[in-house]
């Protein structure tokens, strides 16, 4: 596709967004905006947003957000150059003859696929020729037959290895680039995106390799790289390990949830099949409903981590909205489902899986250790927690129990629940915004969104930020990928603006719902330039904690190599991070 960025700013400038989803949905003026049920998800209480001052939408329930182009491709299930199209019509802008590149697409996705799948081989063939990788991965217990069945390779440690690599096959870095295979360099030219990682092919439900995810073999950051958006590939529609579980989750009735590519590959090893991860993000509600075409119970294993159960209940609330079944099985600390299956073995495992609780009594579990229960303060304050998490759930005799239940833990009258419940609207995301705003200082992606936040604010902030911040210091990878996308924008003075930024990343839904709730939580914030300062503080020392925790990692496995000469090497950088993280 070739449509000039001034031909899609145009259309855009000539599309009221408010006008188009009233099409579709009644829209009633709220204050500055506009409010309506949400058209993604069944809600009673009205939480869909439309601004038409920034020309986006935002949905306070279910996430979804985005501009019109994206409204009309979530809606109508269309690709964008279909939306550029028929908006460009309706609004009398006139696109140049083959701009949209019409029976292209396909011949695109066919040449794309092509490459994956020769990189595939390339990255499996390095991985054969390279013992310290392979003796890596065989370290973490995965089987030769494992790793072919995965087609799981190695990137060399080398700028130029894959480039040169189809330098052979007579296809041009451009063609590379659009896979998110390389990158392009100040000079003109390009270097390889994945460099000196293990590398885990991504596969769709048709056995194509669609991108790549890729992890260190030491303590370097970031830990995980992953494939950028790309014609073919977008990591909030796609899961990884589904094309290989998809017809034992159909058989068990249910799926486990987990987040990492080795928290899938060795519990799938062991045979625990009706298993799915995430693809280094939160799962989307494209993702939700992708998994129940084939169960409609998920199981969810996180890791014990303050992000692990921030993660676990966000997710809730969407697997609740689309009416999946949901239980969270809990890790003792220092342990993920690789090491635990590793050390403990399969059966513990799926005692543990048993074991989970539902979403009811997990939530519940956490804000009772989070409040104090015994306390009128706590007791409104996990009420006001469960109460949207409640009003969600469709099923009438499973409200009731629940509110009955709510009502009993709490030592409260049941119709004070109810008439609380009354009163639960579209507010819950303002205030979980509002949460985020407070607790950042413990919440790594917390800290990661305000900044995104602040940064919509214009270029002062952004300038401050470049000065401190690198795109790889933010571990959230959707976040990284708009920050990277503001970077992009600034280097190149471009205006920044949300749409705009929705438009750049059009092939990310996820992105979109992300950059609409920054908008929100921007507008949360009251003293912006301590909650700046609080937040690139906090980014920091998460990052040093991190480095630091990897470089343990790495001490005990030179130490058990007895490597003296790399144990004092990691020492002395343990130490200078211990120095900085003072300072």
């Amino acid at each position: 596709m070739a449509i000039p960025d001034e031909l899609i700013d145009r259309i855009q400038e000539k599309t009221d967004i408010v006008e188009v989803i009233s099409r579709y949905v009644p829209l009633k003026k709220f204050g500055r905006n506009y409010k309506a049920p949400c058209p993604f998800h069944n809600e009673k209480t009205p939480s869909f947003i439309v601004s038409p001052e920034k020309q986006i939408y935002h949905c306070f329930g279910c996430g979804a957000g985005g501009n019109v182009f994206s409204f009309l491709m979530k809606h109508e299930n269309l690709q964008f150059p279909e939306v550029i199209e028929t908006l460009a019509e309706k609004c009398g802008v006139i696109l140049p003859k083959n701009a949209l590149g019409k029976g292209a697409d396909n011949g695109l996705a066919k040449e794309l696929y092509r490459i994956n799948d020769l990189a595939c081989q390339f990255f499996q063939a390095s991985l054969a020729a390279n013992r310290t990788a392979k003796e890596y991965i065989l370290s973490r217990g995965v089987a030769d037959e494992t790793l072919k069945n995965f087609k799981i390779g190695f990137a060399p440690d080398s700028w130029e290895a894959l480039l040169n690599f189809f330098k052979k096959a007579s296809i041009e870095p451009a063609m590379l680039e659009k896979a998110g295979l390389v990158i392009a360099n100040d000079k003109g030219g390009h270097y390889d995106r994945f460099r000196n990682r293990l590398v885990f092919p991504i596969i769709d439900l048709k056995d194509r390799v669609i991108g790549f995810g890729a992890r260190v073999l030491d303590s370097s950051l970031p830990k995980y790289l992953n494939s950028p958006e790309t014609p073919i590939y977008s990591k909030g529609r796609n899961l990884y390990g589904l094309n290989f579980s998809k017809e034992d989750i159909k058989k068990s009735g249910h799926f486990l949830v987990v987040e990492g590519y080795l928290d899938f590959i060795v519990p799938y090893q062991a045979g625990i099949k009706n298993i799915i991860a995430t693809l280094g993000t939160a799962l989307t509600t494209d993702q939700i409903k992708l998994l129940k075409r084939f169960a409609n119970t998920a199981v969810m294993l996180y890791d014990p981590d303050e992000a692990g159960e921030a993660a676990s209940l966000r997710n809730l609330d969407l697997f609740i909205s689309e009416d999946v079944n949901v239980y969270i099985a809990e890790l003792p600390d220092g342990f993920d489902p690789d090491s635990y299956i590793r050390k403990f073995g399969v059966d513990e495992f799926l005692k543990l899986k048993k074991s989970s609780k539902n979403l009811f009594d997990y939530k519940l579990g956490k804000l009772m250790g989070r409040f104090n229960i015994n306390t009128t303060h706590g007791k409104t304050s996990i009420a006001a927690e469960m109460l949207p998490t409640i009003a969600r759930i469709n099923n009438a005799v499973l409200k009731s129990t629940l509110i009955k239940k709510l009502a009993e833990k709490l030592s409260v009258d049941e119709e004070s629940i109810k008439s609380e419940l009354k009163k639960v609207k579209g507010d819950y995301s303002e205030r979980r915004y509002a949460a985020a705003v407070t607790e950042f200082k413990t919440h790594s992606t917390s800290a990661e969104i305000l900044t995104l936040a602040l940064m919509l604010e214009g270029s002062r902030v952004i300038d401050k930020i470049v000065e401190v911040l690198s795109p790889d210091e933010f571990k959230d990878s959707s976040i990284r990928d708009v920050v990277n996308a503001i970077f992009s924008f600034h280097k190149e003075n471009k205006q920044i603006s949300p749409s705009r930024l929705i438009n750049y990343l059009s092939e990310s839904p996820e992105a979109a719902a992300l950059i609409t709730e920054a908008v929100g939580l921007s507008e949360m914030v009251g003293d912006k330039e301590k909650a700046l300062s609080d937040c690139i503080a906090k980014i920091k020392k998460d990052n040093i904690k991190e480095r630091m925790a990897m470089i343990q990692d790495a001490i005990r496995i030179a130490h058990n190599q007895k490597n003296d000469a790399r144990v004092n090497e990691l020492v002395a950088q343990y130490n200078d991070l211990i120095k900085v993280g003072r300072a």
